[in-house]
């Protein structure tokens, strides 16, 4: 059985410290959260028009119409696939949220298989197996399942360029992960445009600064990475970007901000970063030693 997850209301801390990590969230086409009463809503329409499909369908058995009959049993088959497979996607996102990566794989896995992999939901669930991999240290595997959801979301209409977003954001970091600085900056150079919603911003500066990490030089000065910093401490889905500003406040030669920071982290990020981000982990771990 799946691990029960709340959906997140908003991108905000509750300033404590005591960040819902286990939050799952959903974004709309600008990189912003979604509220949890517009998803819902959408979710009981669709739960409506799959049973306004099979009350036809039960009408026209009993009405010895075969082609109504036909038509309605085509179109229940597909809502209620689409409805199975959104949920198998849901369930890996809550199993990867508690380490449960192999039960996350399984049913990403079949996301895969026919008859239910469409291009999107074979994309949705290439970028899953993308962090599932980056979870186990593997980032090669990574860079390969993120590449293959960002061909697939590429080739997607309606197009839904958030995940094409987040699935380059995975090839950068999981290519600076494994010490392939020169490709990361070139495939990072094709998504330099900053995003609107808070959520793929917040990913977009984690990227960044993990390049910057890499490179082992900040691109701007303090002005840039205050406004970073204030994203880091106002969001609760990229707990990384605290230790990232840590880094780039080290550099300025900032040291107590710089440790307020790495303590922001520590607090928020888990032991999943030395896995996820093993650069930002040597930083955090040399800090810690100071």
């Amino acid at each position: 059985m799946a691990a029960s997850l709340q959906l997140a209301r908003k991108l905000s801390s509750s300033g404590d410290g005591s960040a819902e990590e286990r939050a799952l969230v959903a974004i709309d086409t600008q990189g912003a959260v979604i509220s949890p009463l517009r998803r819902y809503a959408g979710r009981a329409a669709v739960y409506g028009a799959l049973s306004i499909l099979s009350g036809i369908g039960v009408c026209s058995l009993l009405s010895g119409d075969p082609l109504v009959l036909a038509l309605s049993l085509v179109g229940t088959a597909a809502w209620g696939h689409g409805l199975l497979v959104t949920r198998w996607l849901e369930q890996a996102s809550q199993l990867i949220h508690v380490s449960r990566l192999d039960e996350a794989e399984l049913l990403l896995q079949r996301c895969l298989r026919p008859p239910w992999g469409s291009e999107a939901v074979r994309g949705h669930a290439h970028l899953r197996l993308s962090t599932v991999a980056s979870h186990r240290g593997d980032h090669q595997a990574a860079r390969d399942q993120a590449r293959f959801a960002s061909a697939l979301f590429a080739g997607e209409y309606p197009p839904q360029p958030q995940f094409l977003q987040l699935a380059r954001y995975q090839e950068v970091r999981a290519l600076v992960s494994m010490g392939q600085q020169a490709e990361a900056r070139h495939h990072f150079a094709e998504v330099q445009s900053v995003p609107a919603g808070d959520y793929l911003r917040a990913h977009f500066y984690v990227t960044e600064l993990y390049l910057a990490l890499g490179d082992g030089q900040v691109p701007f000065l303090d002005a840039p990475l205050w406004e970073r910093a204030q994203l880091a401490i106002d969001t609760e889905h990229a707990p990384p970007l605290l230790g990232l500003c840590a880094w780039g406040f080290d550099r300025l030669g900032d040291d107590e901000t710089a440790s307020h920071f790495v303590t922001l982290c520590q607090r928020r990020c888990g032991e999943r970063v030395a896995m996820t981000l093993p650069l930002l982990a040597r930083f955090l771990d040399r800090m810690e030693k100071r």
